[in-house]
Parts: C-alpha cells; sequence; structure tokens
C-alpha cells in the first residue's frame, strides 16, 4: 500500500468514487485515512483476514476460523461501487485498520457488516463507516439497510442503535436488523 492509503492513478477504476476519499480524526486523537476498496487492496484483505484474531473473526463471519480462497478475495476487491460498495480504512502508516461494505441483500436493500481491529475499536470509527456506507447507499437510490450480527455482540448492538437501525429480531443467537433510507 502507498502512504496514507493513497492509490496509484493507474489503479482506480473509471467509476471510482473519489468524493469516499476522507480523513478522519477519532475521539482519541487518532487520524485515519477512509477510502473506497480498490482490486489492488486483495493482498492486504487476504493478509488483515489471515491474521485477524479469533474474535474479530468470529464476530464478522461467525466462526472464529474461516478459509478464503483468491476467487473471494477477487469478489471482495472488484467492485461495481453502485450495488456492491466497500470502504478500508488505513492507519498513518497505511495499515488496514478496517473495512465496511454492503452487498445485495434483496431489491433496494442491502445488506451492511463493519469489521475494526481491536485497537482502533470504541473511539468513532464504525459510526463514521456505517454513515459513509447510509451516504453512499441513499446516493444510490437503496431504500433500506439490513444487518446480522451475534446477538451477544454488544458492541455491534450499541452501534445499531446509534445508526437508527430498528430493534433487532433475535433467532438461533442470531441479531436481524434493519434501516429504511426513505
Amino acid at each position: 500500500m502507498l502512504p496514507e492509503g493513497q492509490a496509484s492513478p493507474q489503479a482506480l477504476p473509471d467509476h471510482y468514487p473519489h468524493r469516499f476519499e476522507r480523513s478522519v480524526v477519532l475521539r482519541d486523537g487518532r487520524t485515519a485515512r477512509i477510502r473506497p476498496v480498490l482490486p489492488t487492496d486483495g493482498p492486504a484483505l487476504r493478509h488483515a483476514i489471515d491474521t485477524a484474531d479469533s474474535e474479530t473473526l468470529y464476530h464478522r463471519f461467525f466462526n472464529s476460523s474461516i478459509t478464503i480462497d483468491q476467487s473471494q478475495i477477487q469478489r471482495l476487491t472488484e467492485l461495481d461501487y453502485r450495488s456492491r460498495f466497500a470502504l478500508v480504512v488505513l492507519a498513518p502508516d497505511g495499515t488496514g485498520v478496517g473495512i465496511a461494505r454492503y452487498e445485495p441483500f434483496a431489491e433496494g436493500v442491502v445488506e451492511v457488516a463493519v469489521a475494526v481491529t481491536p485497537a482502533w475499536r470504541r473511539v468513532g470509527l464504525a459510526s463514521t463507516l456505517f454513515a459513509m456506507l447510509e451516504e453512499a447507499a441513499s446516493e444510490r437510490g437503496i431504500t433500506r439497510l439490513h444487518a446480522f450480527y451475534l446477538a451477544e455482540n454488544r458492541a455491534a448492538e450499541r452501534l445499531m442503535a446509534a445508526s437508527g437501525f430498528t430493534v433487532p429480531h433475535i433467532e438461533d443467537g442470531v441479531a436481524e436488523a434493519s434501516k429504511s433510507l426513505i
């Protein structure tokens, strides 16, 4: 990765949404750079998943150990930035510290997900990412956000409530919540 998360001009797809590139100052004073995910982020994403702590994997994938192949990495990093959208968060040294995405769920509805490394949690990053996903979805005519998370994950529960999601429906330990954008 390039310093400050800057992509080289030749790496940018024609439809790359520059307006979602942002520098943010978090509650603890640290800064981070947020930008849309690029196809060239594949190796860094693979490394992040391969080295993620078991709690992060469990809360994100409902499984504490996952295997991901190259076609899945390619699918996660090659986006149309309309129906499939993702943001990466980079620390000042260029290290990835978070990711957020939405994927199609139903007509006009997307499923949203956020993962942040432990050292970067509880400083407003996940809330910022949710707001940016909502902004992107709303601009693209998406009418509802949908989320699944483990019912035991109190941090996710607080994030959903603070982001305006419905009181979740819980079944088999999985919470399901949504938010209307109209």
